[in-house]
C-alpha cells in the first residue's frame, strides 16, 4: 500500500509495538492538556479567579459542541485502521474523503450556532455572575475561530494514528504548544488583552497546528490527500456506523459534565474555579491510561481487519496489565502532589485563593483512590471499539456519566459533602460499568461487529501467533 506508517500492528513484537505506538501519543495527549492548560494557568494567575472560572466553564462547553464531531473521527479512523488492515486502499481514501466532506459541513454549522447562543447557553449553566461577562468572550471567540481549526487537526491526527503513526503529530504538537505558551503570555501579560487574548492564542496556534499536520500527512501518508472530494455513500453508512455511537457517546458524556458543572456552579465562583483546575489535573492523570486505550483501539482494529483474533486479544490482555499497573501509579502521584498542583493555578495572595486551592485538592485526594478502575474500565473499551463493537462502548460510557451525575446531585443535596461530592460519585459509575465490561468480554457479546475482516489462511495466523 502507498503509504509511510510507523506501526503495522498485524506483524512483530506486540509488546514493543504498542510501547512504541501508546509513547508519542502520550506526549501528545500531554502537549494538547499543556494547550489548555497554558490558558487556565496564565488567566488565573495574571487575571484572577473569575477568569480562570470562565476559562474553564467555557472550555467544557466548547468540547460539548464538539463532542459530534470528536465521534464522527473516531469512528472514520476505526474504520482507516480496518481497511489499512485488510490492505483496502482504495476504501481508505474514500473513507478520508467522505469523513471530511461530513465533519466539515457540521464545523460551519456549529460555528454559527455556536456564536448565536453563547450567553443562552452559560445562563442554563448557571455561570457565577463575576465569570459571565469573560466566559461570553472567551467562548464566542474559540467557537468562531476554532471550530474548523481543531477539526481539520484532530481529524488528520486521528487518520495519522489509524495508520500507526504517532510521532508527526506529536512533534506537530510540540511546536504549537510552546507557539501557545508565548502568544498567551504575550497577549495576556504583556498586552493586558485578558480572556480575550488568551482565546486568540489558542486560535493562532491551533491554526499553525493544523496546516502543518495536514502538510505532514499528505507527504508521509499521499493516501489521506483530499482530491476530488469523492463522497461514497456507502462508505458514508459505514463511517456512521461506528461514528453515530461514538458521537452520541462524546455529546451525552460531555451534556453529562456540563450537568455537572452547572452543579459545581452552584456552590460559587470559588468552587467554579478549584474545579477547573482539578479537572485539568484529573486530565492529566489518566492520560497515559487514555492513550494506552487508543493504541488498543487501533492494534485491535487492524488485526481483527486482518482476521488475527488471537493476536489481537494478546495485545489486548498485556496492554490491560500494563494500564492497571499506570493506574496504581497516578493514585500515589497525585494524592502526593495534589495540592502543590493546585496553587499552581491562582495567586496565593488574591481573593478566593485559600477556597480555590482547597476544593480543588480535596476533589483530587478522593479521586486519586480510584485511577485503577478507570484503567480497567478504558481497557475494555479500547477493546471493544477495536473490535467494532463501538454501540457497547457508548452505552457504557454514557451509563457511566449518568451515574456519575445522578450520584453527585443525591450526595450533594443529601450529604454535607459540597462540591467534593462530585468526586465521590465518579468510581460508582466506574466501578459498576468495569464489572459489566468484563461478563462483555468474557461471554463473546463484541463477536461479529466488524465491518471490515478478511480471511487469513492457518499457516499466517500461525506465524503472526
Amino acid at each position: 500500500m502507498a503509504v509511510i506508517t510507523l506501526i503495522d500492528f498485524t506483524r512483530g513484537n506486540i509488546t514493543k509495538q504498542i510501547a512504541v505506538f501508546s509513547v508519542p501519543l502520550l506526549f501528545a495527549n500531554i502537549l494538547q492538556q499543556a494547550h489548555s492548560m497554558v490558558d487556565a494557568i496564565i488567566v488565573g494567575r495574571f487575571i484572577g479567579g473569575s477568569a480562570l472560572a470562565a476559562v474553564g466553564i467555557s472550555g467544557f462547553i466548547f468540547v460539548f459542541m464538539l463532542a459530534i464531531m470528536f465521534g464522527l473521527a473516531t469512528g472514520a479512523s476505526v474504520l482507516i485502521s480496518q481497511f489499512y488492515g485488510a490492505r483496502q486502499e482504495e476504501n481508505l481514501r474514500r473513507t478520508v474523503s467522505t469523513s471530511f466532506i461530513l465533519l466539515s459541513g457540521l464545523a460551519l454549522a456549529v460555528s454559527i450556532l455556536g456564536a448565536v447562543f453563547t450567553p443562552w447557553l452559560l445562563r442554563m449553566l448557571d455561570v457565577p455572575s463575576d465569570a459571565f461577562a469573560d466566559a461570553v468572550v472567551y467562548l464566542r471567540i474559540l467557537i468562531v475561530g476554532n471550530t474548523i481549526l481543531g477539526l481539520v487537526y484532530n481529524l488528520f491526527a486521528a487518520y495519522l494514528r489509524a495508520l500507526g503513526d504517532t510521532r508527526g503529530p506529536l512533534y506537530i504538537l510540540l511546536v504549537s504548544v510552546v507557539l501557545n505558551l508565548f502568544l498567551t503570555t504575550w497577549f495576556v501579560v504583556s498586552l493586558d488583552l485578558g480572556v480575550a487574548g488568551a482565546a486568540w492564542a489558542t486560535i493562532l496556534s491551533q491554526a499553525f497546528a493544523s496546516v502543518l499536520t495536514y502538510l505532514y500527512a499528505i507527504k508521509y501518508a499521499p493516501v489521506l490527500k483530499l482530491s476530488g472530494f469523492a463522497f461514497d455513500r456507502e462508505i458514508a453508512k459505514s463511517v456512521l456506523k461506528y461514528s453515530i455511537p461514538a458521537a452520541i457517546q462524546f455529546s451525552l458524556t460531555s451534556l453529562n459534565t456540563l450537568i455537572i458543572m452547572r452543579l459545581v456552579n452552584s456552590f460559587g465562583l470559588s468552587a467554579a474555579a478549584g474545579f477547573t483546575a482539578a479537572a485539568r489535573i484529573d486530565q492529566f492523570a489518566i492520560l497515559p491510561m487514555s492513550s494506552i486505550s487508543v493504541a488498543i483501539s487501533t492494534f485491535v482494529a487492524q488485526n481483527m481487519g486482518a482476521g488475527l483474533e488471537a493476536r489481537a486479544k494478546a495485545g489486548f490482555r498485556s496492554s490491560f496489565w500494563f494500564m492497571v499497573t499506570i493506574g496504581l501509579l497516578s493514585s500515589v502521584l497525585i494524592r502526593f502532589f495534589s495540592g502543590w498542583i493546585v496553587s499552581m493555578f491562582v495567586d496565593p495572595t488574591a481573593a478566593h485563593a485559600a477556597d480555590i486551592i482547597l476544593i480543588g485538592t480535596e476533589y483530587l485526594l478522593v479521586i486519586a483512590n480510584f485511577y485503577v478502575l478507570f484503567a480497567i474500565f478504558f481497557a475494555f473499551n479500547g477493546f471493544f471499539r477495536g473490535a467494532g463493537d463501538a454501540v457497547i462502548v457508548m452505552i457504557l460510557t454514557v451509563t457511566s456519566l449518568t451515574i456519575r451525575s445522578v450520584s453527585s446531585h443525591m450526595l450533594a443535596h443529601f450529604t454535607d459533602l459540597g462540591p467534593v461530592a462530585v468526586a465521590w460519585a465518579i468510581p460508582i459509575g466506574w466501578a459498576l460499568c468495569s464489572m459489566y465490561c468484563c461478563w462483555h468480554y468474557k461471554t463473546r457479546r463484541w463477536d461479529g461487529k466488524m465491518q471490515v475482516r478478511i480471511k487469513c489462511d492457518e499457516e499466517t495466523q500461525a506465524a503472526e501467533n
